[in-house]
């Protein structure tokens, strides 16, 4: 008997907007949501042209007969709901009966199904909504739906479509999406006839989330599990301090259901509070499970968007649950053995840690002719630190020496944010003053060949944030944050400019692990990552290597400096060839030294005269003043 039916008037005008195809991901989701309605196992997704060419999806659901095959191209026919209350507690993927409807008007459609109890199945053709042929057909239980020519008798809408890559990874994105949502269903993803990923199904969602985000967000994830008001939220939220530039790795679901909610968002941020810095977002991966009435689904054309009745409760029971499960999170541990250096193992495993740092000297007001106070050189916290720490132990220990770190080497002083300090003629980068030729002074110390607005004489410094300096008209204050992004970004616009970017190739290649789909966008802009003095190279689906880093940057930071860019030049949405202004402002940010960061005369002198160099040094690459 079928179970399909046409809507009444009085339903289907309850019902909001219909279904909008906007793109070849749309009638992926559409169809494949219909596939895990019908209960399938494994679906199989093959696309062809990203789209636009052919879009065919198997499942082994529960199939239909020749008059369901019939009745699901007509508008509003659904097996899911008959009467008006069933829209208040919605509890499949799909209910409108609009979806099929809606792909057969602009495409040319084949529908090949069968019920398991049944001994044949059918075949039913439709090309741009109008009905070409049903016959009987033999095939495998279940339902093969074919989709050619998207869009083939609307040409507007079809040059309104973005470039392959872009269509495929919208279409890579929604099949992640479902196959987290339904981890018990197994799922297979082909492209031009090569496969982009296979997934069996499994117990839980985890195996998905290390397969699709890679192994390094997945062991930043902690598992959470609350209930509370008969609203239970399960999954997996990020570890304190693992953060992304952008809210997409923020994936949330409700019922099953991939959904945007303000509310869920803001109990995201919430939970986290002073955890997170603004303008970054812990991932999750975020199951959500209430009453289906309790929320509306049908308040969006896509059903992307959800409202909920009670939005301030839910927003505090998914705050509560982050909150509850960061504070039951067992600290981190670490085994220390002769053959790893303690630095090593504590960066390792993430743990910021740095020795105690020796008193700052107060800089007093000093005039031109005024001898510059010997200020005790910082020692830059690397790899090396315990050796050089403890040959100075050493040393103190035989020359009865009250200061230890007064035998320590004598080099470039570098403050705690470790930024780069390489000596060059060229003046290129945050250089020691000490490398600028006497000649080339003058009386204050200064060197001659930079802008007379930087021929400043230091004065101190003001809560080890700003440069106090004196000029001929008065007094200026330098925030030493945005004064080093801006040499950092200009530094780095130059050698992406350049023809020969200058590298540093690592004598230990590091090897870091992202998502599939971030590892496809790295490959499409490696251009633009060369020009910059990256040496990347893919190593399997999920990890890339990297060989070499721009000169002026730290191989500590290779990992977050290649995801800050990567967010960055994703959220345009395309792949770039030459080097995106935003990213490299990205860069020049993590890199540049930091509020609180101790800076000697010497450091703040040449950091003033780096930015006499600069083209435009009066604010950072963020727009903020310097």
């Amino acid at each position: 008997m079928s179970e399909i039916r046409i809507l009444p008037d009085e339903i289907s005008n309850r019902i909001a907007a219909g279904e909008v195809v906007e793109r070849p991901a749309s009638v992926v989701k559409e169809l494949v949501e219909n596939s895990i309605d019908a209960g399938a196992t494994s679906i199989s997704i093959r696309i062809e042209g990203a789209g636009r060419k052919l879009i065919a999806i198997v499942d082994d659901g529960g199939g239909m007969d020749a008059d369901d095959a019939l009745l699901c191209f007509e508008p509003h026919a659904t097996s899911k709901i008959s009467t008006s209350e069933q829209i208040n507690r919605i509890s499949t993927m799909g209910f409108r009966g609009e979806a099929i409807p809606s792909i057969a008007s602009i495409a040319r459609v084949r529908l090949l199904t069968r019920r398991r109890d049944s001994l044949e199945g059918c075949e039913v053709l439709v090309e741009g909504g109008r009905f070409i042929s049903s016959s009987p057909a033999g095939c495998a239980p279940g339902t093969e739906i074919t989709i050619r020519d998207l869009f083939f008798n609307t040409p507007a809408r079809r040059k309104f479509l973005r470039t392959e890559h872009t269509e495929e990874k919208h279409i890579s994105d929604t099949i992640c999406m479902l196959a987290l949502a339904n981890s018990g269903v197994a799922f297979e993803l082909s492209f031009n006839g090569v496969k982009n990923f296979t997934s069996p199904g499994a117990d839980s969602a985890f195996p998905r989330i290390r397969e699709f985000l890679g192994k390094t967000m997945s062991d930043a994830l902690i598992p959470v599990d609350y209930e509370k008001a008969g609203v239970r939220v399960t999954g997996y939220i990020a570890r304190h301090g693992f953060t992304r530039k952008s809210r997409k790795e923020q994936r949330v679901f409700l019922n099953g259901r991939p959904v945007e909610a303000q509310e869920i968002y803001r109990g995201l941020r919430n939970g986290y509070e002073s955890l997170v810095m603004k303008g970054s977002y812990p991932p999750v991966v975020l199951f959500i499970a209430m009453s289906p009435e309790r929320v509306d689904v049908n308040v969006h054309p896509a059903k992307r968007e959800v409202r909920f009745r009670e939005s301030a409760l839910i927003a505090s029971i998914v705050a509560e649950s982050v909150r509850n499960t960061l504070r039951n999170v067992p600290s981190p541990t670490v085994s220390v053995t002769p053959e790893l250096s303690l630095n090593s193992i504590l960066r390792g495993a993430s743990v910021d840690y740095r020795p105690p740092t020796m008193e700052q000297t107060v800089l007093p007001t000093f005039g031109s002719d005024a001898p510059i106070p010997d200020i005790l050189p910082e020692i830059s916290f690397d790899s090396t630190y315990g050796d050089h720490l403890a040959n100075a132990s050493e040393e103190h220990a035989s020359h009865g020496s009250d200061n230890p770190a007064a035998s320590l080497p004598n080099s470039v002083a570098v403050p705690p944010g470790n930024f780069a300090v390489t000596p060059t003629d060229s003046g290129d980068v945050f250089a020691d003053s000490a490398d600028i030729p006497e000649s080339s002074r003058d009386n204050r110390g200064i060197p001659s060949s930079i802008s007379d607005d930087f021929a400043l004489r230091i004065l101190g410094f003001l809560d080890e944030t700003y440069i106090l300096a004196a000029s001929d008209s008065g007094l200026v204050v330098i925030d030493q944050h945005a004064a080093h992004e801006r040499v950092m970004f200009e530094k780095l616009m130059r050698e992406a400019e350049s023809t020969t970017p200058n590298s540093q190739r690592l004598l230990i290649p590091v090897t870091l692990d992202f998502s599939a789909s971030e590892v496809a966008f790295l490959k499409k802009s490696a251009d633009a990552l060369d020009a910059l003095g990256f040496e990347v190279e893919p190593f399997g689906r999920n990890t890339v290597i990297i060989h070499a880093i721009p000169a002026a940057l730290s191989e500590n930071d290779a990992e977050s400096l290649i995801s800050d860019i990567l967010a960055t030049l994703m959220e345009e949405g395309r792949a770039v060839s030459k080097p995106d202004k935003a990213a490299v402002a990205t860069a020049a940010c993590r890199r540049a030294v930091k509020a609180h960061d101790s800076l000697t005369h010497d450091e703040a002198a040449a950091l003033i005269a780096q930015m006499g160099r600069c083209k435009l040094p009066y604010s950072c690459p963020h727009g903020r003043p310097t």
